[in-house]
């Protein structure tokens, strides 16, 4: 094993849109890959045809491919181990599902499903498991002949021996072991002739020599069966390690659900939202990685040099979606100026003449205040709609109370109307100038001051704010303040 190249392998169903959960068995997978020098590979598992939908390929590829999470073998790029779709390999799990038919290692089950219910109710009723009853494992070959002549379907079941045990020491959990005893013969090959899901990945583990195998907490339970058909196969010499990932689990300490409309849980979502793809395959790997330095700003090339199996968790991990906002936030600040203006231009389309004359300036002056490209437009149109401020609106700032505030104010706005050139450095050396000749200190004098010249109590650097405003729009505002002060305190 030791010798062996490390393969990895992501094989999602196309049976929805790529969901965060997905996303993050695929990147540790190409993380574990990539620290070990190994191969990742993507496959996909599209036997369950009932439940796949249009495009769910093409979303796991092109959602893959956007985040970066480049596979060295995959449908698009395939290597010496395909077909790396199922639904291309039917007639490999058919003709192993008949050689276990022959070698008695598994037996045709003509049971149809109303008889698999009523002896499922029949085990519920008695607190028993519900396993299969092995039924159709003692027919005769009289019986069985006389049923495959009345062309009666079947499917095909694998004979597990009793009371054994299957175990492994799971990468993540430590050891873990199921005795057969829990278990029931599992369906490998439906009566449609489609292999079933733990028949189709122990062979394509298989043929495609996977060493590694990570993915969700899920699927602890089909772990025993995928043994124990690999035992019956006789590729025992398969030896695969397996590790599981913890759940995802929301607010309320509830596993992921897709019925949770309130949760945006696909990558398409956070992509369409303009979230860059470094922010979410780092936060990504904080749903259950921890690095050893606790850092939590990193790139996806450092986390392929540091990532480590023994520092994933198997505890559930808490999908905070103001973590991903603030990780996301981290990242976009740390684009130099031409990137971010490349990478949020799609997503802006605000057509304020103002913000059409000062495109690049407007943009710019949000940089350190997004954490998603699409917050732009609501930005901008808040800073440079033209909208008169109201005495409500002035009162319920609660920013003006002190007697000095009308010197105060209207001084800054005689010293900006002197203003020649209307630059950023000027309008700062207003506000600097201003600030250390007033009586009032600190925010005492710039928070009256952003609101009076911005009506707003909070936002980017002011003295580019005022710059982008423009100099009659800024005079404007800070003379309509000004003027409602001096009526309010005329009139009290």
């Amino acid at each position: 094993m030791s010798n062996k190249i490390i393969r990895t392998r992501y094989a999602p169903s196309p049976t929805g849109l790529f969901h965060i959960g997905g996303a993050r068995t695929a990147l540790f997978n190409y993380l574990f890959a990539k620290v070990n020098n190994g191969i990742f590979i993507v496959r996909i598992e599209d036997t369950d045809i009932e439940r796949n939908v249009e495009n769910g390929t093409e979303s796991q590829l092109n959602n893959l491919k956007w985040l970066k999470i480049f596979p060295d073998e995959s449908p698009i790029n395939p290597g010496m181990y395909g077909p790396y779709v199922q639904s291309e390999k039917l007639d490999r799990y058919k003709a192993l599902a008949n050689q276990l038919l022959e070698s008695k290692k598994a037996y045709r089950c003509f049971c149809t499903p109303e008889e698999l219910n009523k002896h499922r109710e029949e085990c519920k009723e008695k607190g028993l498991p519900p396993k299969y009853n092995k039924k159709c494992l003692h027919l005769t070959e009289e019986e069985i002949q006389k049923k495959l002549e009345q062309g009666i379907p079947y499917s095909i079941r694998l004979n597990l021996t009793e009371n054994k045990t299957y175990a492994w020491n799971d990468l993540i959990r430590g050891e873990i072991s199921f005795n057969t005893d829990s278990m029931t013969d599992p369906v490998i090959l439906k009566s449609n002739g489609i292999a079933m899901y733990n028949f189709a990945v122990v062979i394509d583990d298989h043929d495609m020599e996977i060493t590694h195998v990570l993915r969700g907490e899920e699927h602890i339970s089909n772990t025993p069966y995928q043994l124990a058909i690999k035992e019956a196969l006789g590729f025992q010499n398969d030896d695969i390690q397996y590790g599981h990932l913890s759940i995802i689990v929301d607010e309320t300490g509830k596993k992921l659900s897709k019925r949770n409309l309130e949760l945006k849980q696909f990558i398409e979502d956070y992509r369409n939202m303009g979230f860059p793809e470094s922010a979410i395959t780092n936060f990504l790997c904080l749903l259950g990685w921890s690095r050893p330095d606790n850092k939590e700003i990193f790139s996806l090339l450092e986390a392929t040099k540091d990532f480590d199996i023994k520092h994933v968790s198997p505890s559930p991990t808490f999908f905070d979606f103001n973590k991903m906002l603030w990780v996301s936030s981290q990242h976009i600040k740390a684009m130099d100026d031409k990137k971010y203006l490349s990478f949020v231009d799609e997503f802006v389309s605000c057509a304020i003449p103002r913000f059409l004359e000062m495109r690049t300036e407007c943009l710019l002056l949000f940089k350190n205040q997004i954490s998603y490209a699409k917050e732009l437009d609501g930005l901008i149109t808040e800073l440079l709609e033209e909208k008169p401020i109201t005495r409500k609106e002035i009162v319920e700032s609660g920013l003006f109370t002190s007697k000095e505030l009308i010197k105060v104010i209207d001084k800054f706005s005689r010293d900006l109307n002197k203003l020649d050139q209307w630059e950023p450095d000027a309008i700062q050396e207003v506000i600097k100038s201003n600030q250390k000749d007033s009586p009032l200190k600190g925010k005492d004098f710039f928070m009256p001051i952003r609101f009076a010249s911005t009506f707003k109590t909070h936002g980017p650097e002011l003295f580019r704010t005022i710059y982008i405003l423009g100099k009659k729009r800024s005079l404007e505002n800070l003379n309509s303040v000004l003027s409602e002060i001096k009526r309010w305190e005329y009139e009290g």
